[in-house]
């Protein structure tokens, strides 16, 4: 009886799983722009060094043969000027793998990542950096949601709360929520003052 219970918990598991599973793209380099063209961020992604993954290498790394030699993710912002291309700041970035979407203020003074690859809507669901690219704030989708979490749609990896976020001015940011019945709020964060106001 026992055994006849937990096969049907697993086949209702296996069922739930086919319907919402998640298809994701491979790891790539991302380029953003700020809305003026002055500003231009390029993203880089974790990388492992070849063959990581393999028993080979994991028991070359125990016996320190090989190195861990993980390149974390990491950023730098251009300042474009003319036909000049001028890093401002490289920075590592609070991402396990790469955020998924990212904007840059048309000063060049903030820049905001968007959720996690592989993983959105929990860790580093908005992260904003500042003017030398140190972190400013590092939000999960619970710090910032004018909706309840189990309003969302949920899939084997991530919460889908919409994801879409955009500059009012160099200050001010205005982010975009969905739930799953396709209700839709916003919210605007201000950066100097470090709060959140609601919009009907």
């Amino acid at each position: 009886m026992v055994k006849k219970y937990l096969c049907s918990i697993l086949f209702v598991v296996i069922s739930t799983v086919s319907v919402f599973a998640d298809d994701w793209e491979n790891l790539r380099i991302i380029t953003i722009y700020s809305d003026n063209k002055e500003y231009m961020l390029m993203i880089y992604p974790i990388e492992y060094p070849n063959d990581y993954f393999t028993a080979k290498y994991q028991k070359q790394l125990k016996k320190g043969i090989v190195t861990d030699s993980i390149v974390s993710s990491h950023a730098i912002l251009y300042h474009i000027c003319n036909s000049d291309t001028i890093e401002v700041w490289n920075r590592p970035l609070v991402n396990s793998q790469s955020p998924v979407n990212a904007i840059v203020a048309n000063d060049g003074k903030s820049i905001v990542t968007i959720d996690d690859w592989y993983s959105k809507g929990y860790e580093h669901t908005l992260v904003i950096y500042g003017e030398d690219g140190e972190l400013i704030k590092d939000f999960e989708l619970k710090d910032i949601t004018p909706f309840p979490l189990e309003q969302y749609f949920y899939s084997i990896s991530s919460i889908h709360w919409g994801g879409k976020v955009e500059y009012l001015d160099n200050d001010r940011m205005k982010i975009f929520f969905r739930n799953k019945n396709e209700e839709e709020q916003t919210r605007v964060f201000n950066i100097k003052t470090r709060e959140f106001k609601c919009i009907p």
